[in-house]
């Protein structure tokens, strides 16, 4: 099954009474994991991930990773990326492959908090990307008595509400907002329920340790469509590790691993079960979008540059294109044989059918192509095109050598 449209996969949860699991892959081990408990429950599934600073250089590798896997995988996958601090950031996870970010609540006020989030949400909406937002934020003290900023505060109803209609988030994180006291927590169910129907869209919880079965199930049916889960592949990967090394304390680094992608996969799959998202993996691809790559394609002749001028124009159009936001990758080129008009291309790939009109809107596109290809161009084609990952397998079908009088091929 294909990736597909994060927005539709929680619109469809929210609107059927269940959640989709969301789980954190601190470690690229837990990838196999993850989608072998998704398609054993037969449950749509979110696939988090996190750019960490010390390794950014890796992310990109893994991000190739967990798309492919994504993309092969038996139910319908959407990736979500946890780094959503910045409009950048969100720019080079869409690059690299997610569609759905957060936008983190950071220690700052709530009026830089809403103006940071609905930046972040015009950019990747122009992406075509859902974003998750978190209200959370800091009062800040008076500077002329001397006052520091105060602590964190949690939104009333009336603020969740006016924060989604300002920053047009399309789904919030209500876990803290629900949260009263310290140390254990006591889910206030009546303010749940309020956010629920002042706002009508999917509700999420970030993280759900120390929440059972039973209070989940009242949580999806206060409007909750994605439980994010972060710790819990982590702490058993841990515990299996340990248990190995104490068997054996010098078994080779494979022999470590032994056991880890049944024991998570044995963990995650029950979460799915008691969330309600498992059997759902046929109606959710038959509602979603799915998520295909979009190939915008320049073809051109340009008769009267020479070789420099021509790999100029090809390096400067690689070098405005890349940065607009949706472009996940440029490619140029010539054509290998000789002859024939159209002889030049110019291939951008973008993250959803949505980019396309934000991309050929933008001056950095319309400058490129206005003021670089059309004085030396000629009749240029411009085309869109979505592109197929794979073809259905085809059953060959027996002929015989010669059609019989009553029977011709069809």
């Amino acid at each position: 099954m294909p990736l597909v449209d994060m927005k539709d996969m929680l619109a469809h949860a929210y609107e059927n009474g269940y959640a989709v699991g969301a789980f954190d892959l601190a470690e690229l081990d837990f990838l196999p994991a993850v989608l072998a408990a998704a398609e054993s429950a037969r449950a749509p599934v979110i696939l988090s991930v996190i750019e960490s600073q010390s390794q950014s250089s890796v992310f990109t590798w893994v991000m190739a990773a967990v798309e492919a896997a994504a993309a092969q995988a038996d139910v319908p996958v959407a990736i979500h990326f946890e780094g959503g601090t910045d409009t950048q950031s969100v720019v080079r996870g869409v690059r690299l492959g997610v569609n759905g970010v957060v936008a983190r609540g950071l220690q700052e006020s709530l009026f830089r908090h809403i103006d940071r989030t609905r930046a972040i949400v015009d950019v990747a909406h122009a992406c075509g990307v859902p974003v998750e937002g978190e209200l959370v934020y800091v009062l800040e003290g008076d500077a002329t008595q001397g006052d520091a900023p105060r602590a964190i505060q949690y939104a009333t109803v009336a603020e969740a509400k006016s924060f989604v209609e300002r920053t047009k988030v399309d789904f919030l994180i209500v876990s803290e907002n629900m949260a009263q006291g310290r140390g254990r927590s006591r889910l206030d169910w009546g303010r749940l329920k309020e956010i629920n129907a002042a706002l009508g869209i999917p509700l999420i919880i970030s993280g759900e340790r120390g929440i059972g079965d039973e209070q989940c199930r009242r949580l999806i049916m206060l409007g909750v469509a994605k439980i994010s889960c972060s710790v819990a592949p982590g702490v058993l990967a841990g515990e299996r590790l340990r248990a190995n090394a104490r068997h054996d304390r010098h078994a080779p680094y494979s022999a470590l691993k032994d056991g880890i992608h049944a024991l998570v996969a044995a963990q995650l799959e029950p979460k799915m079960r008691a969330w309600g998202s498992a059997g759902r993996a046929a109606e959710v691809l038959n509602r979603c979008r799915p998520w295909n790559n979009i190939t915008h394609i320049v073809v051109y002749d340009a008769p009267d540059l020479d070789a420099l001028a021509l790999r100029t124009l090809m390096a400067e159009g690689q070098r405005l294109l890349s940065g607009i936001p949706g472009v996940r990758s440029v490619q140029v080129g010539s054509v290998a044989d000789e002859g024939g008009r159209y002889r030049h291309c110019l291939l951008t790939r973008l993250a959803s059918a949505t980019a396309v009109d934000a991309f050929r809107r933008h001056p950095a596109y319309t400058g490129y192509r206005d003021r670089h290809l059309a004085p030396v161009t000629s009749d240029p084609i411009e085309r869109t095109y979505h592109m197929v990952d794979s073809f259905p397998e085809v059953v060959p079908l027996a002929f015989s050598s010669a059609p019989t009088p009553d029977r011709a091929p069809s």
